[in-house]
């Protein structure tokens, strides 16, 4: 498998769901082996998880005093996109533009402007089971030649339980919008965050409803988010993994856990594509 990166330039902008601060970012095409990395105010920050400085809510970055902020949707199309390489510019604001809560316009923008480049790909294979847990929620690792990702939840109201995955087909997880509970509401705005948040571009739970008019996009849309959020943490590893990851319950801290692990376990193995036979 060949690292990639884009054709030309792409731009977004839009309202940041937490900040509530407009955000304009500018996607540069870069060549083999820069990786992806966030550049604001003149520092390069890797999107890489010795850079994460918070799991609250979204996935915070920052180098030099300075930060970006929900970074997870993106990564997460760039990941199932192929996209090795890739400097993401912020013009305006720090937090990556929310759209509209989900991944569908970064995928429908960019899966046409990919460009494949002459080195290949770098990959970690997990070599053993590694388990990471919480007192409600664990994501294991486990040896495969394939990528996979299963994450299995419920919606309380909803949905008392549900398992979706992800083993190729971005279609069936770009769409799902981020989401929260109709009584997070206030906490959330409370704390500073969800300043930008609206229901043009989250799900707010209700008791066994949607206050969106338009409804869920899908029965499991939330969970299907959760496994959006998850690939795009995943990524955060800096190398493509080939191994299958499941998790119950899992958010944003529990995946930088698992991702930190995995970096620091004696039993994964990195090395590029051109080194292993295609089973």
């Amino acid at each position: 498998m060949k690292q990639k990166t884009l054709l030309k330039e792409v731009e977004f902008e839009g309202i940041g769901i937490h900040s509530g601060e407009i955000s304009k970012i500018v996607l540069h095409p870069e060549g083999e082996n820069k990786g992806i990395r966030f550049l604001i105010k003149g520092e390069y920050i890797p999107a890489n998880y010795k850079y994460v400085l918070g799991t609250d809510h979204a996935t915070l970055l920052g180098k030099g005093g300075v930060k970006v902020s929900t970074v997870e949707h993106l990564l997460a199309v760039l990941y199932m996109l192929g996209i090795d390489n890739l400097t993401i510019e912020f013009l305006r604001g720090y937090e990556v533009p929310i759209l509209d809560g989900s991944g569908y316009y970064f995928y429908k923008e960019l899966k046409d402007k990919t460009l494949e480049l002459s080195q290949e790909a770098r990959f970690l294979k997990i070599g053993k089971g590694l388990e990471v847990r919480n007192c409600k929620a664990y994501i294991r690792a486990e040896p495969s030649e394939d990528f996979c990702v299963v994450y299995e939840g419920y919606v309380r109201g909803l949905l008392e339980r549900a398992k979706v995955k992800y083993c190729g087909n971005a279609k069936e997880v770009v769409f799902a919008r981020t989401f929260c509970y109709e009584e997070e509401v206030e906490y959330l705005l409370q704390r500073g965050l969800a300043k930008g948040g609206s229901l043009k571009n989250a799900v707010v739970i209700g008791k066994g409803f949607v206050h969106n008019p338009e409804g869920l996009r899908s029965k499991d849309e939330p969970i299907r988010h959760k496994l959006l959020d998850l690939i795009g943490d995943l990524s955060l590893l800096g190398y493509r993994i080939k191994g299958r990851i499941i998790s119950y319950g899992g958010g944003h801290s529990l995946n930088y856990q698992l991702v930190k692990s995995l970096a620091e376990s004696s039993f994964s193995t990195t090395f590029t594509s051109s080194s292993v036979s295609t089973p």
